[in-house]
């Protein structure tokens, strides 16, 4: 077979697209998407996170984004057990941050080219260079330094299609699960309460008060005191994660009815 030249990895997504593919082959391990605050979460059956970071080329913004502030750590803020940084390149140039991250305890990988029956493919070769992964101790490598945090991050209710690594990423975040928790019980009910909305651990505050006149509130009050119904100012929040809010929508429909207070 004639060795055609592999293409070059000029985006983002698609390193992590290679990293996330690569990473869901490995038993107990799954991949989320612009998640936690990482371009990737990575999630052992057991429990082990490991927070990951994407850059086609090492710079000192991906040493600020991968590192926790500290604010967080003197708050003892959610955290993964490993931190890591995937890049397409190092050069002479990037070389120096390579040092500085490890030295922090943050891994840096990178994929390399290799032959296959369909020709040169990318691989980040990941059960030879993660110790996490393969169990073996190879001469050449090391495990992940452990960050030991004092609660691990949120994992989300399922894995998304999200495309990871993209300019201004739709995140699913903890509020955003939440928020759809909310609008799965308003249409259930045809309202909701700010009681029930505080009750899945957000603030009702944006929901039924206006911040301006600019930004008027999501909700308007409901026939029966105490009750707030929905208006065309709701966010859509189930459009950005359709697959999610279906997910919430199935589990509440299996849950006890709720009370109907406009009866």
């Amino acid at each position: 077979m004639k060795r055609e030249p592999i293409e070059k990895i000029e985006k983002e997504a698609d390193l992590c697209a290679l990293f996330i593919h690569e990473f869901n082959k490995l038993p107990d391990w799954t991949c989320y998407p612009e998640a936690a605050g990482f371009d990737i979460l990575v999630v052992h059956s057991d429990g082990r996170q490991i927070g990951v970071e994407a850059k086609l080329s090492l710079n000192v913004k991906v040493a600020d984004q991968i590192l926790p502030n500290h604010y967080e750590e003197n708050n003892e803020a959610p955290g993964p057990d490993y931190r890591m940084v995937i890049v397409s390149k190092i050069t002479d140039a990037s070389a120096g941050i390579v040092k500085m991250l490890e030295r922090q305890g943050v891994t840096v990988l990178l994929p390399h080219s290799t032959w296959t029956s369909e020709g040169d493919k990318w691989t980040f070769n990941l059960s030879h260079k993660l110790l996490e992964v393969s169990g073996r101790a190879p001469f050449y490598d090391r495990y992940m330094f452990d960050w030991n945090p004092p609660e691990r991050c949120q994992v989300p209710l399922m894995v998304t299609n999200l495309p990871a690594g993209v300019p201004a990423p739709v995140r699913l975040t903890p509020w955003k699960e939440s928020a759809l928790k909310v609008i799965a019980l308003l249409r259930s009910q045809g309202y909701i309460t700010a009681k029930q909305i505080a009750g899945h651990g957000i603030s009702a505050t944006a929901w039924t008060q206006a911040a301006s006149t600019a930004k008027p509130a999501w909700l308007a009050k409901g026939a029966v005191r105490g009750t707030w119904i929905e208006t065309e100012h709701l966010p859509a929040f189930d459009k950005q994660h359709p697959e999610v809010y279906a997910f919430v929508v199935e589990g509440m429909n299996k849950a006890q009815p709720v009370l109907d207070l406009t009866a």
